[in-house]
């Protein structure tokens, strides 16, 4: 009967064992889909706001080059060279 409780004890141990790692494995798993998601998330908030600056920054350069061309148009851009 040694030997029988021997590997009655060796079977609970590998049981537990084996439920640990699936408890491992699943709270690895649930980990890695909150870091996926995060990322997800993440990225697509930087490329929202890259693009909203990047419209930003277009609008700029239009409203500068219509200020320029009027200038131009008006003759300040030569009164303007000169005065720097």
């Amino acid at each position: 009967m040694g030997i029988k409780n021997e590997l009655s004890e060796l079977r609970k141990s590998i049981d537990k064992m084996a439920e640990e790692l699936r408890e491992t494995n699943k709270a690895i798993r649930e980990s890695l889909q909150l870091t996926s998601d995060t990322i997800k998330e993440m990225s697509k908030n930087f490329s929202k706001t890259l693009e909203e600056s990047l419209k930003i920054m277009r609008d700029m350069k239009i409203q500068m080059d219509i200020k320029d061309t009027i200038f131009k148009t008006l003759g300040f851009d030569s009164f303007l060279k000169k005065k720097k």
